[in-house]
């Protein structure tokens, strides 16, 4: 997601979460130190299973609101990656306004998929 980091920290403090910390490789073990609140997580070239990384994600930090940036918005991807734990998924064709109005609503409501996923 390091590409992705200027878009990120816009949209974070649009959906009202101002604090942005930087990973540049999930490490699950680091992640469980960190305990984030909310973890955007770009799953796309991850170099290992990227729906067994989201399920031990989902271990570590149960209560992590959890989004999975993809450019992947096929319906099938979409639900997996919500079966293995991801509360929000945000399509990289999405533009500043939209990744944080779902970041925001996944934050209010806990759960929230780009509508690209529908099509």
């Amino acid at each position: 997601m390091n590409g992705s980091v200027p878009i990120f920290s816009a949209v974070f403090k649009a959906a009202g979460e101002p604090a942005l910390a930087t990973v540049a490789r999930l490490n699950v073990l680091e992640l469980g130190r960190l305990v984030p609140d909310v973890l955007v997580c770009d799953l796309d070239d991850v170099g290992v299973d990227p729906l067994e990384l989201l399920r031990q994600i989902r271990f570590v930090l149960p209560d992590c609101l959890i989004a999975v940036y993809t450019g992947v918005v096929e319906r099938k991807w979409g639900r997996a990656c919500h079966l293995a734990g991801a509360n929000c998924l945000l399509a990289k064709s999405s533009d500043e306004g939209r990744l944080s109005d779902g970041l925001r609503s996944a934050m209010l409501s806990g759960s929230y998929t780009d509508p690209r996923f529908a099509a």
